[in-house]
């Protein structure tokens, strides 16, 4: 009781809404459409400051940063069910895995990040039972093979930094779709689209680093959007709706 009295505390500081246990899902719009009315809503920039929206994905770092023990307490809290036609959405993905794979290992080397980007932020794997069910297989990958493009140079920026002796640990979260975004506290306007990844490096001083030289990318418009969650962590938003920085500003 203690523990999840802690977690809730925690979000609530946060400003983070608390999670209901909801039926259906319908209600939630599904950003996981491959029409061109989306497509071309990630090449508009939108002038609203996302700052504080965006940090609503600390949600999601309490998961990382913290402890299992939380992420289970926020999990107890209810979660959103994925509707029919969100699974269909996740299935089509996962049925192009093995094509995803091949692209991003011929277009970066083989690179071994390639296989982390597949697959949802393993400390959240409670939520995504939970939205999914326990028979889903823990793989997310966008069915729009034009968003393909944004986690893969993404792959391509942490070889850079890696060649600059900035240690990165792993790559912890790619496609993020209703209602799973949703239900980990995402921001709707990036992981959604599939513009974007989260990186966790090996250090905070590392992740610093990292920031730094992200700001020169973002500076020769390699990227649109860096995040920076005051940890170890970043978000890396190559293709993402709103060209911004939060949590940390370029200097």
């Amino acid at each position: 009781m203690k523990i999840k009295n802690h977690a809730i505390a925690m979000i609530v500081a946060l400003g983070l809404p608390l999670i209901g246990c909801q039926g259906g899902s319908e209600d939630f719009q599904n950003y996981s459409s491959t029409s061109s009315e989306q497509n071309d809503s990630q090449n508009i920039t939108d002038p609203t400051d996302t700052t504080a929206e965006d940090s609503h994905d600390i949600a999601d770092h309490i998961h990382n940063e913290i402890s299992e023990a939380i992420s289970e307490d926020i999990q107890a809290l209810g979660c959103v069910k994925a509707s029919t036609s969100q699974k269909k959405q996740v299935n089509l993905g996962l049925s192009k895995k093995e094509e995803f794979l091949a692209k991003c290992s011929k277009e970066t080397n083989g690179s071994s990040w390639c296989d982390e980007l597949v697959r949802p932020n393993p400390r959240s794997s409670n939520t995504f039972k939970c939205t999914y069910g326990s028979s889903q297989a823990h793989n997310l990958i966008h069915p729009d093979e034009g968003t393909w493009k944004y986690p893969i140079e993404g792959v391509r920026i942490l070889q850079d930094l890696s060649a600059k002796g900035i240690k990165i640990s792993q790559i912890y979260n790619w496609w993020r779709p209703e209602p799973y975004n949703k239900n980990v506290g995402g921001a709707a306007g990036r992981h959604p689209y599939g513009t974007s990844i989260d990186v966790r490096f090996a250090s905070s001083s590392e992740a610093d680093r990292a920031f730094r030289e992200l700001c020169k990318m973002r500076k020769a418009k390699r990227l649109r959007a860096i995040g920076h969650y005051g940890s170890a962590s970043l978000h890396i938003g190559v293709g993402d709706k709103t060209a911004n920085t939060w949590g940390k500003t370029c200097n």
